[in-house]
């Protein structure tokens, strides 16, 4: 099985230090991204149906025979000159980041929800509605008598009117459905007892919306 080389913090500079040291030879290391988004960085070339990236750490310079090694600087300060010479090689950050670019990019993107609506009363109130046409509602008016007097008013009238309703933007979909969610498990839990198992009903089917389309 290859060696992998896992790239993390001081510990891999002075490896990779020792290692140009004792070979004097450039160094190969190669990047691998399985089918299922893993990264891994190794000294042998990427198994089959793995994406490859090849990257050349230059190796040490030889000793000449007789001649006295120059003296070896401390870790600490090794590592500046091999993270200059490879940019992003040895950043566990920058690791981190390709992996999870790379689950991302592996993950099946989640189908849009339905269409939601923000709608608003004649009297001001605002509400969430999954109709973009909610049914019409009739205000009440104040009847009077044939010569204006209202005690002496007879019968009943109201005014129909509608709600005012715009679709939810695609962008701010996900965030109105939570709150939506939110408010329908607010109406089950305050529910009178005849209506609390629709109430929830009402919410585990909002919910399961949620879970489906968006991505928490």
């Amino acid at each position: 099985m290859p060696a992998r080389l896992i790239l993390r913090g001081a510990g891999l500079l002075l490896a990779l230090a020792t290692a140009g040291a004792a070979v004097a030879q450039p160094v190969v290391l190669y990047r691998c991204t399985d089918a299922a988004g893993q990264l891994t960085v190794q000294n042998q070339p990427c198994p089959a149906g793995s994406t490859q990236r090849e990257q050349v750490v230059g190796g040490l310079g030889s000793t000449p025979a007789g001649a006295q090694p120059a003296p070896q600087a401390p870790a600490r300060d090794a590592a500046p000159a091999i993270a200059g010479g490879t940019p992003g090689l040895l950043d566990s950050n920058a690791l981190a980041r390709e992996r999870a670019q790379a689950e991302a990019a592996s993950r099946p993107a989640l189908p849009p929800p339905p269409a939601l609506y923000r709608c608003s009363t004649r009297e001001g109130d605002r509400y969430l509605s999954e109709s973009g046409d909610p049914a019409p509602r009739c205000l009440p008016l104040r009847t009077v008598g044939l010569d204006g007097d209202p005690a002496a008013g007879a019968g009943q009238a109201c005014e129909v009117v509608r709600d005012r309703c715009e679709a939810v933007a695609a962008d701010d979909a996900c965030k109105a459905w939570r709150d939506h969610a939110r408010q329908a498990q607010t109406r089950w839990r305050l529910a009178h007892p005849d209506n609390v198992e629709w109430r929830q009903r009402d919410y585990e089917r909002i919910a399961a919306i949620v879970a489906a389309s968006c991505d928490d």
